[in-house]
């Protein structure tokens, strides 16, 4: 269609590029709704923020000698494991690409944080991706066990050991106090850290 429209001049080429380049501005993290890859879209989220924080380790034993893959990142002593999701309109059936919403949405979403083990690490990091912001929320372990949104049974069988959370539009507020917002991400983990 944007080819017809240029082949008659209906559209200039240029006229087409600022209406791209709006649109991308607009919606900057569409492209990470097309992973669908559910590891590859957790390793997404642990780039990220060990592009917001160098001092951000991936895990090994020379670091933990106990390490056994059971939290995701490492800074300074503090286990860390890390959880994605992304807001999509839970009452669409479309591709998540199609169905991305932005952060002030007033739309229907269902994010769960799923497979969570407390036991596991000192403090979660939870990176919420909307198509055009990026929210990170940083809790201790103790906080989300004791979070009333948490859910301890989240398979059938299961003695405790793992649980989830749903964050929806009814919720998200409950996750205000523990949003990243000045970028400092080593802070916050460290002060989530003492907060065990």
């Amino acid at each position: 269609m944007i080819c017809n429209l240029i082949d008659r001049n209906g559209l200039s080429y240029e006229q087409y590029i600022d209406i791209r380049t709006e649109y991308i501005n607009a919606n900057p993290n569409l492209w990470i709704f097309e992973i669908s890859a559910p590891a590859t879209f957790g390793k997404f989220a642990q780039t990220y923020l060990r592009g917001k924080c160098a001092k951000l380790k991936m895990p090994h034993k020379t670091l933990d000698i106990d390490y056994s893959g059971d939290y995701d990142l490492w800074l300074d002593g503090i286990k860390i494991e890390v959880k994605a999701s992304r807001a999509v309109d839970s009452d669409s059936n479309e591709p998540l690409y199609m169905k991305a919403l932005s952060r002030n949405t007033h739309k229907n979403f269902l994010m769960n944080f799923q497979q969570l083990k407390p036991q596991c690490c000192d403090v979660f990091i939870w990176v919420a991706v909307f198509r055009d912001e990026i929210v990170v929320w940083v809790m201790s372990s103790k906080e989300v066990l004791e979070n009333p949104l948490y859910s301890k049974g989240q398979h059938r069988g299961n003695k405790g050991n793992e649980g989830q959370l749903h964050i929806k539009q009814s919720n998200i507020i409950q996750l205000n106090q523990y949003e990243l917002t000045n970028d400092n991400i080593e802070k916050a983990i460290i002060e989530a850290s003492k907060r065990n």
